[in-house]
């Protein structure tokens, strides 16, 4: 099985803002790391993860993703994750690169900067992957199959010519799919697909339906820890998640 983490911002939530989970502070998401380190666990990216997994040797690794592709995930977790020689994948809204969290903004309470395409650059120089996360966010569920290609295609399309590397791993927007937009998914040229519902990927899981595990800043180092290297998560894998 292998613990696939789900990040959003890694900085110090402002005060007032709405879902403060969302934020890890800097501090702490270095001694998740450590702890990782120290435990004996290889921070790798989705698509690594999954290969090994899928080969039998991924016992000891875990994968660590973003959504949305935040600007402070190359300032505050870009260093880190070099300093303990981990990995990670940043799911980018491509028609929103360089700006801000526009689908959301209003009711988080926040206006959120995402990378700009050097910061995206530099993400990938730093030996990391970019998926993608569709191009404006939008809830798939809500589309027609029409719309939804669209969304997968297109954001894929982009984020390739502009980083000159393929893009093959794909994040849901809210974690909301269905029958139609895993269908989708495979169509549009992804390999692997990944959700909010909670829970270990294992090896025989739906490629495009896999389950994560939300990092939040509003819990604890054990309950870290207890999703990351333990089977705890696995009681969720029914279960779903914002």
């Amino acid at each position: 099985m292998l613990a696939i983490l789900n990040y959003h911002n890694v900085a110090v939530a402002p005060v007032g803002v709405q879902l403060p989970r969302l934020y890890v502070a800097p501090d702490r998401f270095e001694r998740q790391l450590w702890w990782l380190k120290r435990l004996g666990r290889i921070g790798v990216t989705l698509s690594e993860g999954i290969r090994r997994l899928r080969a039998g040797k991924g016992a000891r690794c875990v994968a660590l993703t973003f959504d949305d592709g935040y600007a402070d995930n190359v300032k505050n977790a870009a260093p880190l994750l070099k300093r303990y020689g981990f990995a990670a994948t940043c799911f980018v809204v491509s028609e929103h690169i360089g700006s801000y969290n526009r689908w959301d903004a209003d009711r988080l309470g926040g206006m959120k900067p995402l990378m700009t395409e050097a910061e995206l650059s530099e993400w990938v120089d730093a030996g990391f992957e970019v998926g993608s996360h569709t191009c404006t966010h939008r809830d798939l569920t809500t589309l027609s199959r029409d719309e939804v290609m669209n969304e997968m295609v297109n954001s894929r399309e982009t984020l390739q010519r502009l980083l000159h590397i393929p893009i093959s791993t794909f994040c849901y927007p809210y974690g909301r799919l269905n029958a139609d937009t895993t269908w989708c998914t495979g169509r549009a040229g992804y390999s692997i697909a990944v959700t909010t519902r909670r829970g270990r990927a294992g090896p025989y899981d739906d490629p495009f339906a896999l389950p994560r595990l939300s990092v939040g800043g509003h819990k604890g180092m054990a309950n870290f820890l207890l999703k990351a290297i333990t089977p705890y998560g696995d009681a969720h894998r029914l279960g779903s998640v914002r």
